[in-house]
């Protein structure tokens, strides 16, 4: 194009010389942004000429970015430096954001040459802003010769045509100009319009508008279709995407997804069976189809084929061959056969055999694997069938024995042994039976008697026994000596144990319950065999206490207080008799006194008669009695208890008050 239209609008350039310290305001005469006035040629009396304000952020002037940000404004004056010449409109420009862009008008008057400036009203910014780069020259010439309209016409493409996408011819605009001459340029295409135009589907027009350099303008247009010439194109995947089985069977639930790509004239896209499908269920050989239609043609029927077999085949016991015994039993190995069922891919063989191992009354034969023509696997044993087998006689073992138990392995009584009868198939008729043992020994055998089991397989009397050592005899026992009853002091010594055994053997002989303390006592002797066996002999004693006479006056007893003077000796007379027999031996006396609570209910009496010297213990002969002189302890007003004591465990008190 050529004249103002050839100005490419909005175009930004920083300048080259210089460096620019705060946001630009600039014109768009050409793509230069400087303070060197650009040239605006115009005609007098001609067309108007225009031009654009722009702003242009240099992120300078301390702020990042442009500097008009809020609610901030610019507020220019724009003025002609000879209104005679040319004149400006709007002659006041408000920019109140970065992108705010203002067109202005110049009006050529008469030849002649002038500058159009701007200048700043108002800034709400705290920044800075450069107005140089909005001057120009207007430069306004004579009226121009009379200029003949141009002819225009567009090539290429023909109006209500039909295109294939991709297949568009170039449209192209010619310009006839007597004045300016011809010349062609590519035409301006519109955008495709239409439901499927993000395909590219649809009416477009091509347009082309000249302005020669006389101010005359042509402009034309022509509509066309582009049209989609392409089918749509189907494609599937399957999850797995391979069969999972044998022979092209899926084991495992399988996933057919379709997609079908139209990217031209989508809106008329029509499908038909193509629906996306998880098949879990068992199924025979099916097919799937798709079916894909637009405006670009069709596509299809695309087939997918899909067999699908995930149940591992039903097994179940059928029948069994073998010799058979009595009572349901068989005597032999028993060969069961299997059967195999599969509804959908069929088993790979229909039956198998399998033969029993080993005796007993539940003999369980499992089926073998078997595997589908799909390959699922059902495992061994997924059936079962027992059987009664039965080939051997009962075995028999001594198990246990009942009876008094003795000590170091011996019985004490006759001894009932149990034996049991096993057998690991039909079983025996009787599981135990016993015996009982008729002697007495150190090895008393007792065999076990005739079994027979349930298939008739008899054990004879004596397959099995066992020894037992028996001891049903107490032993003898006797005490070696008599110990007689006597007083305190005078018991015989203890007898010894005498016993025997001729068995197991004694194991011991003791005597317990020998005394000497005063009592009745009972002697024991007990003899113990080995097999633990006893026997016991008994002898009854008593041993008697002394008799104490005394204390004798001076002293009193019975609980009186005796009076007497702190630190006097008190003689304290006695008899001891064993029986008829007086103890003389002071060795046999213990005295103790001790503290006690003077009692004002106690009768009292004084001591009439008191020895010398100090504490000590005699027997008078003469006297035939024990004389204590017990020199008393010093304190007024306390009280004592003086006590003898013997070694058979009698004593004799008495109380006494110091003043």
């Amino acid at each position: 194009m050529r004249g103002a239209a050839a100005v490419a609008a909005g175009s930004l350039l920083l300048a080259s010389a210089g460096v620019v310290y705060a946001d630009q305001i600039h014109n768009t005469l050409d793509a230069g942004i400087d303070a060197e006035a650009e040239i605006m040629p115009l005609n007098a009396g001609g067309a108007t000429g225009a031009t654009t304000l722009a702003l242009f952020a240099t992120g300078e002037d301390g702020k990042n970015g442009c500097n008009l940000t809020g609610q901030n404004t610019l507020t220019l004056g724009l003025s002609s430096g000879d209104e005679g010449v040319a004149t400006v409109s709007p002659s006041e420009v408000t920019f109140t954001s970065c992108g705010f862009t203002q067109p202005l008008t110049i009006t050529p008057l008469t030849a002649g040459s002038t500058s159009v400036t701007a200048r700043i009203i108002s800034n709400s910014t705290t920044y800075t802003f450069d107005v140089l780069p909005a001057s120009f020259t207007v430069n306004v010439t004579a009226p121009a010769p009379s200029n003949e309209a141009p002819v225009l016409s567009i090539s290429g493409v023909t109006a209500g045509a039909s295109y294939d996408k991709g297949f568009v011819p170039a449209a192209l605009c010619d310009v006839s100009d007597k004045e300016d001459g011809d010349s062609s340029f590519p035409a301006t295409l519109g955008a495709v319009i239409g439901d499927d135009s993000a395909g590219g589907i649809g009416t477009q027009e091509a347009s082309c508008e000249y302005i020669d350099d006389g101010g005359l303008k042509a402009s034309s247009s022509v509509t066309y279709s582009i049209v989609d010439a392409t089918a749509p194109e189907i494609s599937y995947t399957l999850s797995p995407a391979t069969a999972n089985g044998l022979a092209g069977w899926y084991r495992t639930a399988v996933t057919l997804t379709w997609s079908v790509t139209e990217s031209d004239s989508l809106s008329t896209l029509r499908l038909d069976g193509c629906d996306n499908l998880t098949i879990s269920a068992d199924q025979l050989p099916a097919n799937y189809t798709c079916t894909a239609t637009s405006s670009g043609g069709t596509s299809g029927p695309v087939t997918v084929p899909i067999k699908k077999d995930g149940t591992a085949p039903s097994v179940s016991y059928t029948s069994a061959t073998g010799t058979e015994g009595n009572d349901g039993w068989y005597t032999s190995n028993v060969n069961a056969l299997f059967t195999a069922t599969d509804a959908t891919s069929g088993p790979a063989s229909a039956t198998q055999t399998v033969t029993s191992s080993g005796e007993g009354s539940t003999i369980a034969v499992q089926s073998p694997a078997f595997t589908d023509n799909a390959g699922n696997m059902t495992a061994a044993g997924a059936a079962s069938h027992s059987f009664k087998i039965d080939k051997t006689a009962p075995v028999v073992s001594y198990t246990s024995a009942a009876g008094t138990v003795g000590t170091n392995g011996w019985y004490k009584s006759d001894v009932e042994a149990t034996f049991t009868g096993t057998d690991g198939s039909s079983g025996p008729l009787s599981a135990t039976k016993a015996a009982t043992s008729a002697t007495e020994g150190a090895s008393v055998l007792i065999e076990s008697p005739a079994f027979e089991d349930v298939a008739g397989n008899k054990t004879p009397a004596g397959a099995a026994s066992q020894a037992f050592k028996i001891d049903k005899t107490a032993p003898s026992v006797a005490l070696s000596s008599t110990v007689a009853t006597g007083y305190f002091g005078s018991t015989a010594p203890a007898p010894e144990c005498v016993g025997s055994d001729g068995l197991s053997g004694l194991a011991s002989c003791v005597v317990t319950g020998y005394e000497t303390k005063v009592g009745n006592h009972v002697l024991t002797a007990t003899a113990t065999d080995l097999a633990g066996n006893t026997a016991t002999a008994t002898q009854r004693y008593s041993v008697l206490a002394w008799t104490l006479k005394g204390f004798y006056q001076p002293v009193d007893m019975n609980g009186v207080l005796n009076t007497v003077k702190g630190g006097s000796t008190v003689p304290a007379k006695f008899e001891v008799f064993a029986g008829d027999t007086e103890i003389t031996d002071p060795s046999n006396m213990a005295f103790s006194m001790a503290r006690i609570t003077c009692s004002l209910a106690l009768p009292q009496d004084d001591i009439e008669t008191t020895a010398t010297g100090s504490t000590s213990l005699r027997y008078d002969a003469t006297a035939g009695q024990f004389v204590y002189n017990w020199k008393t302890p010093t304190g007024a007003g306390t009280c004592y208890q003086l006590t003898m004591r013997t070694p058979d465990g009698s004593s004799i008190s008495a109380n006494f008050k110091l003043k």
